[in-house]
């Protein structure tokens, strides 16, 4: 035994289930059973059936179920209630189709422009790609003109710094010339002292005799 289908439904199907639910109330039958037979042709189940006519079908066909009941288990009748059924059936097969119609244009043209967008992605991805190549040319160009202008000012102090190296290297030699001309005046001074310091201890013995001669005298 075959599973009962789970699909979606089908406008054909509709239809189907449509026809045969009409049918059986015409002939005086019942729902239950008109589900049954719709479950058998279109491999579904009764209650999936039920489901279907009562929450989505059986709006659209309120005229033709009225009339089917007013020429229920009628036989001399039969043939011209069952036409004009036929014909609300096909007015609503009509209707359903055109639906269907605007439905499939409706995701023909969300088709088309999904491809437009699709197709104008490239086309917007060139664009940004462009604009960022251009934004990168602009910041290196801005990061040289910038290095340029760090470069030319470290150059400036570095020859600043240069210069003061020289100047103080100049105060540094003329200090270590006055250091060294006060270490020989130094020198000097400590020669004069240390020759005065011999004079006057060799003059010593001198001036001891002198005081003698003049004590004795």
């Amino acid at each position: 035994m075959a599973l009962p289908r789970q699909d979606a439904w089908s406008a054909d199907e509709d239809i189907m289930l449509a026809e045969i639910v009409l049918r059986h109330v015409r002939e005086g039958s019942t729902q239950l059973a008109a589900f049954q037979e719709a479950g058998e042709k279109l491999s579904r189940t009764a209650a999936a059936c039920g489901f279907r006519w009562n929450a989505c079908i059986r709006k659209k066909y309120e005229a033709a179920i009225e009339l089917a009941r007013k020429h229920k288990g009628s036989q001399d009748k039969s043939a011209a209630a069952k036409q004009e059924i036929d014909k609300l059936v096909n007015d609503n097969t009509t209707t359903q189709q055109e639906e269907t119609n605007v439905t499939k244009s409706k995701t023909k043209r969300e088709d088309i422009s999904q491809e437009n967008k699709e197709a104008m992605q490239p086309k917007k991805m060139a664009e940004e790609l462009n604009s960022m190549v251009a934004f990168l040319k602009d910041l290196s160009n801005y990061l040289e003109h910038n290095e340029a202008q760090k470069a030319d000012a470290l150059l400036e102090k570095k020859k600043e710094l240069e210069q003061e190296k020289e100047k103080l290297d100049q105060e540094l030699n003329q200090v270590k010339k006055d250091f060294n001309r006060l270490k020989e005046d130094y020198k000097a001074l400590l020669e004069v002292m240390e020759k005065a310091r011999a004079l006057s201890e060799g003059a010593l013995p001198y001036l001891s005799e002198d005081k003698e001669m003049e004590e004795s005298s």
